[in-house]
């Protein structure tokens, strides 16, 4: 925009953004004469509407901004819901829901100290099963298989650890007791296994 000074007749090269839409007092740079200044009609309304324009981009920003912090949020929650879970297990039927199912982690899961002993047909076993992250987790279904000499499975089946939970570097125990023909003889394996996990 130029504004034209009335008493010495110089152009000044002026932006209208700096100007109050209204009108406003300036002073010339030449010959320091004050004088009233307004901006023409279509000047103070591209002004008005380039400031409107700005604010209302501002506006659009800061939701952008939030729906992205809440999404980033949701897919860290649904990334780790296993981890969270375990320290919200309140939130298992929320996933649930959503269908979207825990499991607990095995790879992090040990067991640890096996022993079993036989009295005839009947073996008792127990042991621990060891969390090995830094986080608490989920206990995990154990799957029991004993096996003859031959190879065959004599018997099978799923226990469930003592504790629901293990925290960071824990063992939580189970036990079981079976019958088997032959017991003495029989090999064991206990691992254990992703189940789903209902609250």
């Amino acid at each position: 925009m130029l504004l034209t000074c009335p008493n010495c007749e110089t152009i000044f090269r002026v932006d209208s953004q700096n100007l109050n839409p209204e009108g406003q007092t300036v002073r010339c740079s030449v010959c320091a004469h004050v004088w009233f200044a307004s901006m023409p009609k279509a000047a103070a309304r591209s002004s008005s509407k380039k400031r409107k324009s700005g604010r209302s981009k501002k506006w659009l920003i800061a939701p952008l901004l939030l729906l992205l912090v809440i999404g980033a949020l949701l897919g860290g929650a649904i990334h780790q819901r296993v981890p969270l879970t375990a320290y919200l297990p309140g939130l298992i039927p929320v996933f649930d829901v959503v269908g979207l199912t825990i499991r607990p982690s095995i790879a992090i899961l040990e067991v640890v100290d096996l022993q079993a002993s036989h009295a005839g047909d009947n073996l008792r076993l127990g042991g621990g099963l060891r969390n090995n992250s830094g986080l608490r987790t989920h206990s995990a279904d154990l799957l029991v298989t004993v096996t003859g000499p031959d190879g065959a499975i004599l018997n099978e089946r799923v226990l469930k650890a003592e504790d629901r939970f293990i925290e960071a570097g824990g063992v939580t125990s189970f036990f079981a007791q079976m019958t088997v023909d032959k017991s003495d003889e029989a090999t064991i394996t206990v691992v254990p296994i992703g189940s789903r996990i209902f609250e």
